[in-house]
């Protein structure tokens, strides 16, 4: 998953698109601290809303079938909602890397990679979800403002 630095203004007029073009040559130490400080926002939510059993946009995981459950409470697991969490290295394991044109989240490990790709087959939880948007640019620029006091 790519978060990229122009989709943070995606309405942007050319004037006020070649302002933040003319800024981010000239502070492009400030934009890559501010997206990754984003990116890092991003892997929390990501985190919390799937802990919770929801997807991107808020809506809950499909339940989990009957075998599986059956499965988790066995090994002592909780059953009432899919939280994507068996032993916790799956969610624990999302980082990200930032440079001045975007941020890249991903799994470090290819073995959680691996998990991720089948668990976002069934339930889309690695995503930007709608509602998300507006406050990930929220984000990105109070971040950006505070980097650079303006």
């Amino acid at each position: 998953m790519i978060f990229f630095a122009k989709f943070l203004i995606p309405s942007a007029t050319k004037k006020l698109q070649k302002k933040v073009d003319d800024f981010k040559r000239n502070n492009p130490r400030a934009v890559k601290i501010a997206l990754g400080r984003t990116a890092e926002f991003l892997l929390g939510r990501i985190r919390n809303r799937t802990q919770k059993g929801k997807d991107a946009d808020g809506i809950p995981f499909r339940p989990y079938t009957s075998q599986y459950k059956e499965f988790r409470r066995e090994k002592g697991r909780q059953v009432r909602f899919p939280d994507l969490n068996f032993s916790g290295q799956m969610l624990s394991n999302m980082t990200q890397k930032s440079n001045t044109k975007n941020a890249t989240l991903f799994f470090a490990s290819k073995f959680q990679n691996a998990k991720a790709v089948g668990n976002q087959k069934k339930r889309k939880f690695f995503l930007i979800g709608n509602r998300e948007q507006k406050t990930l640019i929220n984000f990105f620029a109070k971040e950006l403002f505070k980097i650079n006091k303006l």
